[in-house]
């Protein structure tokens, strides 16, 4: 039986750690790139970036920590050290060659440090994820409630660059928009965590619509549509999930008698993922021709080791769509992790991947068998999340930046511990924390 005066939780009048210290800025980081997007991750002096800034925080509160040994009890995070070993044996030899280009393109796998390092935390004290999950809730609301306007500021308004940075200082990209919208949705809808008034929480989440989903490119509006899909099929019951498809088909309704060419832009975007578009057939053929040679190449020239950490993936094959070397990945994550790291990499990326989304699934199904709603909320949201940054990989370059690196590895990161914590303490969530802790 769990209770406050559980030895494994502390106390809460208990020193804060450099961990706690950590997880407090480490929320702050993760907010900054939601709200900001690329703009944040100039935050810094070049190399050191605020995203790498966390990063060695990150490994230094790693370093001192204790309970290392009890994320090593996971297969998952042996199948993580094993894709990070790979990776680094494929990005080494390259340094000599291609220089910062090669760091640069190896951020695809050292931002996992950020899921080892979450990981580690949580496990380490239980209490902590109590914490994620409270931050994760205040999230939710400043997010709903600040992105249209600053979607709206930086589309309206000539907004300054950080000095040296290559981009404004608010640089939202739709698909990393649409990919938090779908958790958010995920929360909301399968979870009692999320203390929002489900009639404001409903008419923010159509105000983001408006403002985001219409403009938002393919990657983001199918990431969505997959991700409303999951969170439909496992809530079927929900009245949540009923409310928000009810108010959308009256919305649709009422918009087609009144203006009917209003969607046309957001039906093209779906359609031009399934069919050709005049529009969009020119970048769609481009992309499927550089993404066939890359797979049939590193299959039959570079199976074992890829082509490596550095080398510019557009140019280098003949395909620079934009001129200058500029595109050095393929808009696919996963053909990039094939082609830098060969088959075998990618074997270790498909099991990285999917061995995780398999045992949250288990999880959720678990905790929604049982009747445990908060822990099957946190599980669906995480698979949710999931689901949808996939589907953003797939089209776009996400998680070799931070803006969707980090973020992804952070929820994979607490994913692992959710499974480790929810078999040891499943009374966990019935608990309150102080908001200070």
């Amino acid at each position: 039986m769990l209770n406050k005066t559980s030895i494994f939780l502390k106390s809460d009048t208990e020193k804060s750690t450099i961990a706690d210290k950590f997880l407090h800025w480490y929320s702050w980081v993760l907010l900054g790139y939601a709200l900001f997007g690329r703009g944040f991750s100039y935050v810094g002096v070049a190399p050191a970036y605020i995203g790498e800034i966390t990063l060695v925080f990150g490994l230094f509160t790693l370093s001192i920590n204790k309970s290392i040994p009890k994320l090593l009890k996971l297969p998952q995070a042996w199948l993580l050290i094993t894709f990070m070993v790979w990776c680094c044996l494929n990005t080494i030899p390259y340094f000599p060659i291609y220089g910062l280009d090669c760091i640069r393109d190896a951020a695809l796998w050292y931002y996992i440090f950020f899921a080892l390092i979450v990981a580690t935390l949580l496990l380490g004290k239980p209490q902590r994820f109590l914490f994620m999950v409270n931050q994760y809730e205040r999230f939710c609301k400043i997010f709903v409630i600040l992105i249209p306007f600053l979607w709206l500021i930086s589309r309206t308004i000539p907004l300054p660059s950080l000095p040296g940075a290559g981009a404004r200082i608010i640089g939202l990209k739709p698909a990393d928009t649409m990919t938090h919208l779908s958790g958010i949705t995920a929360f909301f809808v399968g979870s009692s965590l999320l203390d929002f008034q489900p009639l404001l929480f409903t008419f923010m989440f159509f105000v983001n619509l408006g403002v985001v989903a219409l403009n938002a490119n393919r990657s983001g509006t199918l990431a969505f549509l997959n991700a409303f899909l999951i969170v439909g099929l496992a809530k079927y019951k929900s009245s949540k999930i009923w409310r928000i498809v009810t108010i959308t088909i009256l919305i649709i309704l009422l918009v087609v008698i009144i203006n009917p060419e209003i969607f046309q832009p957001l039906i093209n975007k779906v359609l031009s993922i399934f069919i050709d578009n005049n529009d969009r057939q020119g970048s769609k053929e481009y992309r499927l021709e550089w993404w066939t040679y890359l797979i049939k190449s590193t299959i039959s020239e570079h199976f074992w080791t890829g082509r490596g950490f550095g080398f510019n993936l557009g140019a280098g094959t003949g395909f620079d769509p934009v001129g200058g070397g500029i595109v050095r990945s393929p808009h696919n994550g996963h053909i990039t992790v094939l082609s830098r790291t060969g088959v075998p990499g990618f074997v270790l990326w498909l099991l990285v991947q999917l061995s995780w989304a398999g045992s949250i699934l288990a999880k959720y199904l678990q905790c929604r068998k049982k009747g445990q709603t908060k822990w099957a909320g946190i599980f669906l949201t995480l698979l949710t999340y999931w689901v949808a940054s996939m589907t953003v990989t797939s089209f776009e370059v996400i998680i070799e930046g931070p803006t969707g690196g980090i973020w992804l590895w952070t929820m994979y990161g607490i994913g692992l511990a959710a499974m480790q914590i929810y078999k040891r303490y499943p009374q966990l969530l019935n608990m309150e924390i102080d908001s200070g802790q």
